[in-house]
């Protein structure tokens, strides 16, 4: 009986981590996507990586990816090199 409380302690501080982290997914993909949002004519490729990291996301809702950093990296360095090259046209 000890046993399965610890298992479900140990479930539930998993269930929490999970939350936590689709969170934080979720408020950073909100942020890029207002970024986004704000270009005049945002490339091809953001938006694919944009698409990209919210089929992620929606994967690691259900479980199905265990985390979206390789997305949301890609996304943030292309949002960083359209950042760079809006600094240079100024």
């Amino acid at each position: 009986m000890l046993l399965l409380f610890f298992g479900m302690l140990l479930t539930d501080k998993q269930q929490a981590q999970h939350d936590r982290t689709e969170l934080a997914m979720y408020q950073r993909l909100q942020t890029d996507q207002a970024l986004i949002a704000d270009i005049w004519h945002p490339s091809g490729r953001l938006v694919a990586d944009l698409r990209k990291a919210r089929a992620c996301y929606t994967k690691f809702h259900l479980y199905k990816a265990p985390n979206c950093e390789t997305e949301l990296s890609q996304m943030d360095r292309d949002l960083g090199e359209v950042e760079l090259a809006q600094s240079r046209d100024q």
